[in-house]
């Protein structure tokens, strides 16, 4: 409770931050081990998605929201919330995280490449971070990637980077709006699957202050993940060590210059689709063997 007390912008409390849950996670013989703060809402909600204790990745069933035609089809096995308190008179939460775990089939990806490739699996996330910008216009243009590294969490090498709205292209922004982006960790689990964090982050203002608590959330469960491959996957893990012995990923990347499309909203009247491309924008990246 003094914590709560003695909250501020500069020091928020974060209900459960210091005891987390220890939530393990079948994913197809991996095994998923994370320390998670409670699921907190001020207004009363439940937890979206609670922990599915037993995955099977390759079930085609639990990707409900898309098709083997889409690039990629992603399966949601936790999604909570976290909530940010400043000073005791205020009583609603001054920042938000929503936390989502999925796995995700790359679909895209061509045949003979694998996620356990660093360069592959390089080459998916920049497919996936176009999938979310000049393929999907409808929320504005993105900066992305943001703050591309590669690290261990754990005994894994997870590929980290964040996604923000061009504050440029948008006309008279919230003061706080820089502090709202989506943070990513990203790690295989086969040949053709990842395992995908997602941190959608609403803060405030101060900015800089926002994003550093946010990123502290972040990073302290990243620091704790435990991640053990199934033996099928630290088989073909192996293999693609030996195939393409000299394979890296890159340490930084910049933000793509891509050229966002022409659109308007589609006439629901006339069975238009939502988004109606007028003039097409950058095309898809090219995967490279």
């Amino acid at each position: 409770m003094l914590k709560r007390l003695f909250a501020s912008r500069r020091h928020p409390y974060i209900p459960g931050l210091n005891k987390p849950e220890r939530i393990e996670i079948d994913l197809s013989g991996a095994k998923l081990c994370l320390q998670l703060p409670p699921h907190h809402d001020y207004e009363g909600f439940e937890a979206m998605q609670t922990p599915i204790p037993k995955v099977n990745i390759y079930d085609q069933s639990i990707y409900r929201d898309s098709t083997p035609e889409d690039p990629f089809s992603s399966s949601v096995f936790i999604k909570r919330g976290w909530e940010y308190y400043g000073p005791i008179w205020r009583m609603q939460p001054v920042a938000s995280t929503t936390f989502i775990a999925v796995v995700e089939q790359v679909n895209c990806l061509p045949e003979g490449m694998s996620c356990f490739n660093p360069h592959h699996l390089e080459q998916a996330l920049i497919h996936l971070i176009y999938e979310m910008g000049p393929n999907d216009p409808l929320p504005g243009v993105r900066l992305a990637p943001v703050n591309w590294v590669v690290r261990a969490a754990g005994e894994t090498q997870w590929t980290f980077f964040e996604v923000h709205q061009d504050l440029a292209r948008i006309h008279a922004p919230n003061p706080s709006s820089a502090a709202s982006y989506s943070s990513y960790a990203v790690t295989p689990l086969d040949d053709r699957y990842y395992l995908r964090l997602m941190f959608h982050n609403h803060g405030y203002v101060p900015v800089g202050q926002a994003i550093y608590n946010m990123n502290t959330l972040r990073d302290k469960v990243c620091r704790n993940i435990v991640l053990q491959l199934s033996p099928s996957a630290q088989a073909q893990m192996d293999r693609a060590q030996r195939c393409w012995p000299d394979a890296r990923i890159s340490p930084q990347r910049e933000p793509e210059n891509w050229v966002y499309p022409e659109w308007r909203y589609g006439e629901s009247g006339l069975n238009e689709p939502l988004v109606v491309i007028l003039k097409p924008g950058s095309a898809p990246p090219p995967f490279d063997l």
